[in-house]
């Protein structure tokens, strides 16, 4: 998991640029929709993961190491 973290973030960044672009440029409707879309994606796929990485990842790994120290 901690090797997708990287994938996350640019997945991440990737929702921010085109949230900008459809933001700040006038586009055709179906462009601007595209890239609303895509930032939505991006963003849900990037939300889900970081929870994943935090609340169950990071737990587990420190249930291991609790588990191998006693």
């Amino acid at each position: 998991m901690v090797k997708n973290l990287p994938l996350l973030m640019a997945i991440l960044l990737i929702r921010v640029s085109s949230s900008l672009i459809s933001g700040s440029v006038n586009l055709s409707g179906s462009i601007e929709w595209i890239f609303l879309i895509i930032s939505l994606i991006a963003n849900i796929t990037a939300v889900i993961g970081h929870s994943l990485h935090v609340f169950v990842y990071l737990p587990v790994k420190k249930a291991e190491k609790n588990l191998k120290e006693t």
